[in-house]
């Protein structure tokens, strides 16, 4: 442990181009990262690779864009520096990396087509993946939106899944070993390929020095204790904290200080408007620093990762909204009468409890399940627009919705109170003309604003009525749809 106090970081958080982020090695001096200058390789031929350009070049070696002349196919060819081709433990690591690649036929692995060697140093081809690594792309664009990152995430977990299968551990999991694939113009796609697989081991190794990123890096792993998988899940949980958030959420300048970070230090938060508290936990859960308490296998985290996906949207029309609200209004409305009878009360009491009783319905079905008994047969639920639903933006909710019957009510009372003091006299022996004109053309007046709030829903993009806009929140269908089976292979 004395070594690893003293052991500087010269890699920043997700340096490097594609394949040119090199691990740090405890086992070895560390390599600085060489100044770029003009590659000799550029333009040669290698055995039956015509060479193009320099890709990237990390302390071990380069990477170069190369034409395959026998199949007539791009390639990505990764070389050892001619001046490390004598370590032997290099040499080894950079052929174990193929090797480990080649056996993993993975539609999210880079495939690896060919290994040599070229004036004493290997080298193997590979696929090229032209769209860059997600490292590049945060650094470009900034944090990604929760559901492209969770997509991106997704796949690399099943990637690291086949690798266990295999009996492998990556180690080195971070955004700039996560490819993108190019996708054409005009189409979305969310396809990443996980490379790099220069440090990667056995699961049934035992304890040894570290290697790895320390950014990303378990405190187990960097401790030096033996691969597992649980290990690669800290990994995952700190690029996607990353791909939300465009940091990662320790840096520190030895290797020391970064093991107690990752071991003492509390979890930095996800905020809140960067992805859906279900969603927060379960990273939370992933990079905790007890590798124990971390999901224990690839299988129950593929499906918790997959539940997560943000579901489809569809808004909720005005006329089954009306009708959701009328089955509401006859479940609770008789509520309201046995109360009143059961107190003694009058009926204009009862429609004052009904009122109230149908506000504590609202809110707390909305809260609790997102959705009243009402909107549950229709198939309907109420979502936040911009943040989550909570009881203050649903009472807000009730109070724009039903202003006009609450308005309505209060006429009413008051309508009520003053005939009866006035006159002595029931309100019902009144003529006719007079109920009219003391009833039904007050509330006519608060009816036609009140209903307008509703029709607004007709005329809005996203179909929110007056009370929805206000509350930010939307009225959708429920869509459950059958996911694919994962692909644990």
């Amino acid at each position: 442990m004395a070594r690893q106090q003293t052991i500087p970081l010269h890699e920043p958080p997700s340096a490097g181009g594609a394949f040119a982020a090199t691990a740090l090695d405890a086992e070895g001096p560390a390599i600085e990262h060489p100044v770029a200058v003009a590659d000799s390789l550029v333009g040669q031929r290698i055995d039956h690779f015509q060479i193009h350009e320099l890709l990237g070049e990390g302390g071990m070696g380069a990477v170069y864009l190369a034409h395959d002349m026998s199949l007539e196919r791009t390639v990505a060819i990764k070389v050892l520096r001619r001046e490390l081709a004598s370590d032997e433990r290099l040499v080894g690591r950079l052929v174990m990396e193929a090797q480990a690649q080649a056996c993993l036929q993975h539609p999210s692995v880079v495939t690896i087509y060919y290994i040599g060697n070229f004036q004493g140093a290997p080298y193997f081809a590979m696929e090229h993946v032209p769209g860059g690594t997600l490292a590049e792309y945060i650094q470009r664009e900034g944090p990604l939106p929760w559901g492209e990152a969770l997509e991106y995430i997704i796949q690399a977990t099943r990637a690291l899944a086949a690798a266990h299968g295999r009996g492998m551990v990556h180690r080195d999991i971070k955004p700039s070993n996560l490819l993108l694939v190019a996708i054409p113009a005009g189409e979305q796609s969310h396809a990443i390929k996980v490379a790099d697989f220069g440090v990667a081991a056995p699961t049934d190794a035992g304890a040894g020095a570290f290697v790895g990123t320390p950014y990303y890096a378990a405190p187990e792993q960097i401790a030096g204790e033996g691969p597992s998988m649980r290990g690669d899940v800290y990994a995952l949980a700190i690029t996607f904290h990353e791909l939300l958030t465009g940091r990662v959420p320790f840096q520190a300048d030895n290797l020391g200080a970064m093991l107690q970070l990752h071991r003492e230090a509390p979890r930095p938060e996800i905020p809140a408007e960067a992805a859906p508290w279900r969603l927060r936990h379960l990273i939370r859960e992933m990079m905790d620093p007890d590798p124990l308490k971390r999901p224990g296998g690839y299988e129950d985290l593929l499906d918790r990762l997959e539940s997560l996906r943000p579901k489809p949207r569809v808004a909720g029309g005005l006329v089954p909204r009306a009708a959701a609200l009328a089955v509401d209004a006859m479940l609770i409305a008789p509520l309201g009468q046995i109360a009143a009878a059961t107190l003694g009360l009058s009926q204009h009491a009862a429609a004052q409890i009904g009122l109230l009783l149908f506000a504590a319905y609202y809110v707390l079905s909305h809260r609790l399940w997102g959705k009243t008994i009402g909107k549950r047969l229709l198939g309907l639920r109420i979502v936040g627009t911009t943040r989550p639903v909570r009881v203050s933006n649903l009472l807000l909710r009730f109070a724009v919705e039903f202003w006009g019957p609450l308005v309505a009510l209060a006429i009413i009372s008051l309508q009520w109170g003053a005939a009866v003091a006035g006159a002595n006299v029931s309100l019902w022996d009144r003529s006719t003309g007079a109920l009219l004109r003391m009833l039904l053309v007050p509330n006519l007046v608060v009816a036609i604003p009140w209903l307008a709030g509703f029709l607004f829903a007709l005329f809005d993009h996203d179909r929110q009525a007056l009370h929805d806009r206000v509350a930010h929140t939307r009225v959708i269908y429920e869509i459950h749809e059958r996911e694919p089976a994962a692909d644990h292979t």
